[in-house]
């Protein structure tokens, strides 16, 4: 039985276990706490700091109590685009209009946690009057015993292209887009994509088991496991398929109530369609510092040797090692949150390449401009190098930079509507001699695409309906 194999049966087993676990606790409990190990504390179990050899990335958000329910929500939005094809060299401005609707259900019991959440609807375009699909769906199954939990969430989604990004102002709680939990583990640990590839629809799904087993208050023992892929339709600039799975293991530390050390192992493996390129395994060994102020600031550093693996079908195996890493900050204010992450890790080439070695840094913050308004603003820039030569399959170069800037202002009216203005810009660029002439044959052959996207809408809540 493969690798990818008997993770997918692990995580089918472990989410009918979360179900059996959860309907033997049939008693709703007012709060979602995991129960204390080893008497009355449990520090290393605590949500606020979690070990940081883990998925989970410590709270800085108040613990209120939580109640089941299930809870609908519609979105009707009009965009206009100067690139929506995402053509190299030239532009063609058009009207996008949206209408998303979603199905959240939260369900507690004493020991067990089951969240889940439906997103679909669909895109109107006007340059060729098509009608394009979106559907996504996200769950996060969580059960918890004595001294220690298991969680397991998976994330998946059909879109209609790949430059558009759902979990940017979308209704729901923000499982379907794979934007809820998720903290650290290994760099990339979720498959991360980026590149922008214009009206070529992908189906994308990532999975991961994670579980941790404290041995006393201040230690802990993680595992997480993972596979995600990424399929591409209609497609004709022949983007790469690509299948992650990632294993690893670590040991955290807590040194006092707000600083962590952890020492991680992680195995990672990127399969691509023969043809189209080798085989990629990684062994990787990262060593964490955590520091937390409960409620405030959450600091994590990590760092370490990386021994890379190409397998060629039909070629002697290349060999080499790197660094990978990773620093993110996230620091809440009275009325404003933010995040600084930048990270250095292996990827599956976001469909241009057969793998790259990839460099990302993001900035992200959110105000609140009063009771009835916010604002969040997002800014990130990444660095994409090829690890195999261009096989004829994806995009010729050696590497592509891209970088993008968008930001929602967000006004909620009484407590079930939400009106919105949205911007968003993106650019991508390749270093390959020949340019690129657009996904669609269409505009200047150049080989940089830009993208800039205005959009408005109007969110609708009703009032959840409570489960007894």
């Amino acid at each position: 039985m493969t690798i990818t194999q008997t993770m997918r049966w692990a995580l089918v087993v472990l989410s009918l276990s979360a179900w059996a676990a959860a309907q033997d606790n049939s008693r709703e409990q007012p709060a979602t706490t995991p129960a204390p190990a080893f008497g009355q504390n449990a520090p290393i179990l605590n949500p606020e700091n979690p070990p940081i050899s883990g998925l989970d990335a410590p709270s800085l958000e108040l613990r209120t109590a939580s109640r089941s329910f299930i809870a609908p929500a519609l979105q009707l939005s009009q965009s206009a685009d100067t690139n929506a094809g995402g053509q190299f060299g030239g532009s063609d401005v058009e009207g996008i209009t949206r209408f998303l609707g979603a199905l959240d259900l939260q369900r507690f019991w004493s020991k067990s946690d089951f969240l889940a959440e439906y997103l679909g609807g669909g895109a109107f375009y006007s340059r060729d009057s098509s009608v394009r699909q979106i559907q996504a769906l996200g769950l996060e199954a969580i059960t918890r015993w004595r001294t220690g939990q298991a969680t397991l969430r998976d994330a998946f989604s059909y879109l209609p292209e790949g430059a558009f990004s759902l979990g940017f102002g979308d209704p729901g709680l923000g499982l379907a887009t794979g934007t809820m939990g998720t903290g650290e583990g290994l760099p990339g640990f979720h498959g991360s994509s980026n590149g922008s590839v214009g009206l070529i629809p992908r189906l994308a799904n990532s999975a991961a088991l994670d579980i941790v087993q404290s041995v006393s208050p201040r230690s802990a023992f993680t595992f997480a496991g993972g596979f995600s892929n990424a399929h591409y339709y209609d497609n004709t600039l022949d983007l790469i398929n690509s299948d992650q799975t990632t294993i690893q293991g670590g040991y955290s530390h807590l040194l006092n109530r707000r600083d962590q050390i952890a020492g991680v192992y992680g195995f990672q493996l990127f399969r691509f369609p023969q043809g189209t390129g080798g085989q990629l395994q990684n062994h990787i060994f990262n060593l964490r510092w955590g520091h937390t102020i409960s409620g405030k600031m959450s600091l994590i550093a990590g760092a370490g040797p990386q021994y890379t693996i190409i397998q060629f079908p039909s070629a002697p195996d290349t060999k080499h090692w790197s660094v990978n890493g990773h620093v993110q900050l996230r620091y809440r204010f009275a009325r404003t949150s933010l995040v600084l992450a930048y990270e250095k890790y292996t990827a599956s080439g976001s469909g241009f390449f057969a793998g790259s070695d990839t460099q990302r840094a993001r900035f992200g913050v959110k105000r609140e401009l009063g009771r009835t308004m916010n604002l969040l603003a997002d800014l990130g820039y990444s660095h994409n190098k090829s690890l195999q030569p261009f096989s004829g399959a994806g995009v010729a170069g050696n590497r592509y930079d891209e970088g993008f800037v968008g930001a929602i202002l967000r006004k909620h009216f009484g407590r079930q509507y939400d009106v919105f203005a949205a911007y968003h810009f993106s650019e991508i660029g390749f270093d390959n001699a020949d340019p690129v002439c657009g996904f669609f044959g269409a505009g200047a052959c150049s080989n940089i695409s830009q993208r800039h996207a205005g959009t408005v809408g109007v969110e609708w809540h009703p009032t959840p309906i409570r489960i007894e």
